[in-house]
């Protein structure tokens, strides 16, 4: 389960883990391009943090459905349409 939330400056995506074993990991994804991974973390009494770019995201969400191998996200007209496709891997 998750939402999607739309503030002024971000966009906020929150995943549930439906079994109860990990908390909540947040997804921040800014104007400015740098996205934001955090989930807190009880025995710190605070957040673990990961920044990365928009395109690293990009490349996470396609990694799921590639055989292994390296590969290259090539974007539609524009960077946040959500098309873009997985070239073949690079040897």
């Amino acid at each position: 389960m998750f939402t999607v939330e739309f503030e002024h400056d971000a966009s906020v995506i929150r995943t549930l883990d439906e079994t109860g074993t990990f908390e909540d990991v947040e997804v921040i994804i800014g104007d400015e391009g740098i996205v934001y991974m955090r989930q807190y973390e009880e025995a710190e009494r605070g957040y673990q943090m990961l920044m990365l770019t928009y395109q690293q995201l990009l490349d996470i969400a396609a990694s799921i459905r590639t055989p292994e191998g390296m590969h290259k996200i090539v974007r539609g007209g524009n960077e946040h349409d959500g098309t873009s496709t997985s070239k073949d891997s690079v040897k």
